[in-house]
């Protein structure tokens, strides 16, 4: 890897850091999910660097993709399983990192235990090591008291890139990609009491531009406005909408110039747990993984 692309990803990695810090710092009960993601966001372009997607604070049985709204009124309860997943980058070059929060500490077991699938993981990566042995070895960290979320992965990450072409499954799979020194990779493993499966539900407040173009002023004014964002995901809550610049977010998405997620549940309704970190493999001067979301 170049030293000045790597150097982007450490320091992006570090940037990272100190959002994590701030995250759980202040997702404490009564607090306003709006307003927990803002802070977080606004850390990061503090230190100079840009969100390289929407916080999502997901809970509960909501594995991802949940990030709030502009007239957000949810607030964070001491019983709720809150994932948040955060994303920063310089110049294109991704940390991406999740950790997962409970305030009433009641499901400590379940986060204590995909935190250490995570550090398993990390320690087990090097390169050699095939996608599938790795996916396999992630499975079999789980305890059996849980189950992994079987159709959720981690992934490759480039300039630009969050998901750069080849998952990181959390479950044995044939698959004999070989991690190669100087891959950009984020390892998420993803467990739960529920059935272990993800389905989609309503769609939530993160989009991303897939091209195209549109005819109306308001639209194309706006579209250019989501072009600044590099082709990373975006929130509606980083656009000011008024009332026309909002319908013209929604004739964006009907026309295919950009999608909409949808939240990510547990097909029973199941809490889910959440951990990752980015890691640069075997670029560490004995070469050792960098893991640069990790202080």
């Amino acid at each position: 890897m170049d030293q000045e692309v790597k150097e982007k990803y450490i320091e992006s990695g570090r940037v990272v850091q100190k959002a994590r810090k701030k995250a759980r710092e202040i997702a404490e009960p009564g607090a306003n999910l709006k307003e927990i993601a803002g802070e977080i966001e606004d850390l990061i372009r503090k230190e100079g660097l840009q969100p390289a997607f929407p916080v999502n604070l997901s809970i509960n049985d909501e594995a991802a993709h949940y990030s709030p709204n502009p007239n957000e009124d949810r607030e964070l309860q001491a019983s709720d399983v809150l994932k948040i997943d955060i994303g920063a980058h310089k110049d294109g070059y991704i940390a991406d990192t999740a950790l997962t929060v409970n305030p009433s500490e009641d499901k400590m077991e379940m986060i204590d235990a995909v935190e250490k699938v995570l550090e398993e993981a990390l320690e087990f990566i090097e390169p050699g090591v095939t996608v599938g042995e790795l996916g396999t070895f992630i499975q079999n960290q789980v305890p059996e008291e849980y189950n992994v979320v079987r159709n959720l992965t981690g992934h490759y990450i480039d300039q630009y890139e969050q998901h750069a072409g080849v998952s990181i499954p959390n479950i044995s799979t044939a698959n004999t990609h070989v991690i190669e020194e100087g891959d950009a990779i984020a390892v998420e493993p993803f467990i739960t009491n529920g059935s272990g499966k993800i389905k989609n539900g309503k769609k939530g407040n993160i989009y991303i531009h897939k091209g195209g173009n549109v005819r109306g002023r308001t639209e194309r004014k706006l579209l250019k406005q989501i072009k600044d964002f590099g082709g990373l995901p975006f929130s509606s809550r980083w656009l000011n909408l008024s009332p026309r610049k909002n319908m013209a977010l929604k004739k964006l998405v009907n026309a295919g110039v950009v999608k909409h997620y949808p939240v990510l549940k547990e097909v029973e309704g199941g809490e889910v747990a959440q951990a990752e970190h980015t890691i640069l493999v075997g670029e560490g001067e004995d070469g050792e993984n960098i893991v640069t979301t990790r202080s």
